[in-house]
């Protein structure tokens, strides 16, 4: 069986999945440890023979990425990853589906085919400027194959520095082919680590005979499923093995391969079982006011009369604050600057929307974008510039030290260049219009309204609150202007919000950013 069709699909559907590899780098979260989320893969190899610690490895890895602070990685599993050693290989394909998805390789029934796409993937991912992380639970035997084969396609890529290997286990070693073993010590960045089978020695000690923990992680419902199956054929195997896991024998656990993956990502704090379980079942109390389990900012775009008009008497009747982004030569907007400065003291945020509205001009249905205002001929500089002259602007107004900004058209390239990393300097957070974007304070997820009816504005509205998450709305005209929705639907959605206040903080998008970070 081969899961993954294509090293395209994989890096397509692994880690950041609503944009291409070539633009992870403008979505992705924070450096985990040395991984870097927006350009790095992470490789787990576990060769299933003889014993069954990488079953209970697999459930654990796979918990470890389901875990919110991982939604960013890009995770690759290889089973069949084995050396010299004798014994039966334990097939289990379903583990696989349920820890990486159809993100996998199965290098024991298909060997050669396994060997080309992990090679592939060393090529597209060290040519793209990221870096590839191996965690050898087993032995390197497949990963010499592949490094073999990729060096003979592109014998200049960085493999020494940028090709990662952790090996934490002597017994693994021993059963590695010596001429592999020598290659990849050799060609690549090879780490041996502390065995993480022995305690006390500076890798994790992931092997306990306590079996305690059961009841609460199969009831669990994201990692429950994983470790069912694998605590199902942990317990079938292991009687028969060539090596019985004393651990598992006594009702307990042995994930101790997962120690290479705890390097990767700097878990040092994950030193034992019950810490690691402390940690992928946590349910962390709520950040925000009242105890509610999600955040909303409902965020207005353009400086347009019609929220002036009919969008803040609701909120105001509704007791709701929200931001609103402005541009500053729209039209009226100097006749009506004291009406936006109203709306700050009142305790609304006047978010940053840039001076001129400049958008891509390459980008169809774009014939209203006048050609000194197209983000395609401006420079970086020129942007940042403006960014920075609006920003002088709103606080002759409003006086705040900090403001959030929204990307405008939704745009984060200008000639050619990201400037996400840029805005840091400049503002406190920034508004994305992509409604699933994982959680990230200068690409915030948001859910576009145009001639939106209510119904799917609170359906957005209990998606939030289900996955507990944070998320905003982004408006323009309301019963008016552009883009439009009406001022019947505005008013449905703001009386929904009243009725779920326990479970949804709306604020202003600055405020939702800065509790975050005080979490």
């Amino acid at each position: 069986m081969f899961r993954v069709l294509s090293v395209v699909a994989l890096l397509s559907l692994a880690g950041c999945a609503h944009v291409s590899p070539v633009h992870q780098s403008e979505t992705c979260a924070a450096d985990i440890g040395e991984f870097s989320p927006s350009r790095d893969v992470f490789i787990g190899h576990f060769d299933s023979k003889p014993d069954v610690d990488d079953l209970h490895s697999i459930a654990a890895v796979g918990s470890l990425l389901k875990h919110p602070d991982f939604a960013c990685v890009e995770a690759v599993g290889v089973a069949g990853a084995y050396g010299t050693q004798g014994g039966d290989y334990i097939a289990s394909p379903d583990l696989f589906d349920l820890a990486f998805g159809d993100r996998w390789l199965d290098g024991h029934g298909d060997r050669e085919a396994t060997i080309a796409h992990q090679a592939d993937l060393f090529v597209n991912t060290l040519t793209r400027g990221g870096d590839v992380w191996v965690m050898i639970a087993g032995q390197a035997d497949i990963a010499a194959d592949a490094l073999i084969m990729a060096m003979r396609e592109q014998p200049d890529l960085p493999y020494k520095t940028r090709l990662h290997l952790i090996q934490h286990s002597d017994w693994n070693e021993s059963v590695t082919s010596p001429e592999k073993l020598a290659l990849v010590q050799a060609e690549t960045d090879y780490r041996k680590i502390p065995d993480g089978n022995f305690p006390g020695n500076g890798s994790p000690d992931f092997t306990d005979p306590d079996g305690g923990l059961w009841a609460e992680i199969l009831a669990d419902p994201d990692i429950g499923p994983l470790w069912t199956e694998a605590k199902r054929l942990a317990d079938a195997h292991n009687p028969t093995a060539a090596y019985v896991n004393t651990a598992v024998a006594a009702g307990g656990f042995d994930f101790s391969d997962t120690a290479e993956m705890a390097h990767v990502f700097d878990l040092k704090d994950l030193g034992t079982v019950d810490a690691f379980f402390h940690y992928v079942l946590e349910k962390p109390d709520p950040v925000w006011p009242g105890g509610a389990r999600a955040a909303l900012a409902l965020t207005y775009d353009d400086a347009l009369s019609s929220q002036l008009e009919n969008a803040v008497p609701q909120l105001d009747a509704a007791g709701f604050k929200a931001t609103f982004y402005l541009s500053m030569a729209v039209q009226d907007f100097e006749q009506q600057k004291a009406a936006w400065t109203a709306l700050a003291e009142d305790g609304h945020e006047l978010g940053n929307h840039t001076i001129h509205h400049p958008c891509r001009g390459a980008i169809g249905g774009r014939s209203w974008l006048a050609p000194e205002n197209d983000l395609d001929a401006w420079s970086k500089e020129k942007l940042l510039n403006e960014i920075a002259r609006a920003n002088e602007i709103l606080t002759a107004m409003d006086g705040a030290e900090t403001r959030t900004y929204a990307y405008t058209c939704g745009d984060t390239t200008v000639g050619g260049e990201g400037y996400i990393q840029d805005l840091k300097p400049l503002v406190s957070g920034a508004r994305s219009v992509m409604q699933d974007a994982p959680y990230d304070p200068y690409f915030v997820a948001s859910f576009v309204a145009d001639r939106t009816p209510a119904a799917e504005m609170i359906a957005y509205v209990d998606k939030l609150i289900a996955e507990e998450a944070i998320g905003s709305i982004t408006f323009h005209g309301v019963g008016g202007d552009h883009l439009w929705v009406t001022v019947e639907d505005h008013a449905l959605l703001l009386e929904y919000l009243g009725q779920r206040s326990e479970d949804v903080w709306v604020a202003p998008l600055r405020d939702i950013l800065k509790a975050k970070r005080a979490d």
